[in-house]
């Protein structure tokens, strides 16, 4: 038979458990010992709604050695410039991702030639092809097939022959 010292102190344990589980979700919490309750006395909050700090020169917070630390300022001749790289970059990425889809429908749509053991791979045109066909007439229909799609600069030959 449990005692009741016994009871309080498996309360008092159940209660810090809740306790701990409660600060670790935010806020202070306390056990109020004459009533064995949980009280919150504090909660945590971000600061988003916080004042930036002050960078006024003399003023706390800014530092005089601060300038040296800084990029260069950007002309607009060099931002046009990254945005016309970046836009390059995402074009020839919906370029080459296009191509490959392209290759792909090609390659299967291509009548008396099996093509699920070709594997296809585009950069900047150019396309690779690796994987396994089985004969030498099958390797040639591939290779003609993928040089007849429109964008394809030229074409990496990996493809091995195998019969299976």
């Amino acid at each position: 038979m449990k005692t009741a010292q016994t009871l309080r102190i498996s309360r008092i344990a159940r209660i810090a458990a809740v306790a701990a589980a409660l600060a670790f979700a935010g806020g202070a919490h306390a056990l109020d010992m004459s009533g064995g309750r949980l009280i919150k006395v504090a909660t945590t909050s971000d600061n988003t709604n916080a004042p930036p700090a002050n960078s006024a020169p003399g003023m706390p917070g800014h530092t005089e050695g601060d300038k040296e630390k800084r990029p260069a300022a950007t002309t607009d001749a060099q931002l046009g410039n990254k945005v016309d790289n970046t836009a390059d970059n995402a074009k020839q990425g919906v370029t080459d991702g296009a191509l490959t889809t392209k290759v792909k429908t090609k390659l299967l749509a291509t009548k008396d030639l099996k093509s699920t053991g070709i594997h296809v791979k585009t950069k900047d045109r150019v396309v690779n092809l690796t994987g396994t066909v089985p004969s030498k007439e099958q390797h040639e229909l591939a290779l003609d097939t993928v040089r007849s799609v429109e964008g394809v600069t030229s074409v990496k030959d990996s493809l091995k022959v195998s019969a299976r």
